[in-house]
């Protein structure tokens, strides 16, 4: 009774069955070809996310810094300090320069253009 049930699914559906045959038989090599591949291709996920961290933390690093030495700068340069109030003006004076090479220094050179006549033609 079982196996008359058994052969009247098998003739019925004979394609799932050789579907469910073939599998059985073909996924085992399969195995053989697709793990390598699928751990290759697991080690380059790994890879590329270890360096995207990697990246992320000297970014980071680099942004921590740049914050520091802007900060800094912005400590010492009065120039980078906004004003208290909209319209506030602060003048600020500084001392004359004094003049850094004597009038002595150098020379005065005269010249004349003198044109070619080869550039005339």
């Amino acid at each position: 009774m079982i196996w008359g049930g058994l052969w009247d699914f098998v003739r019925r559906n004979i394609f799932a069955i050789v579907l469910i045959i073939t599998l059985v038989v073909a996924v085992p090599w399969s195995l053989v070809f697709v793990l390598p591949i699928a751990f290759v291709f697991l080690m380059l996920l790994v890879l590329v996310w270890r360096v995207r961290r990697q990246q992320q933390k000297i970014y980071e690093e680099a942004r921590r810094q740049a914050g520091e030495h802007f900060e800094q700068q912005s400590q010492q340069s009065w120039w980078r300090r906004s004003p208290k109030s909209e319209g506030e003006v602060t003048v600020i004076r500084t001392e004359p320069t004094e003049q850094r090479v004597s009038d002595d220094v150098g020379e005065y050179v005269d010249f004349k253009e003198v044109k070619n006549e080869e550039s005339n033609k």
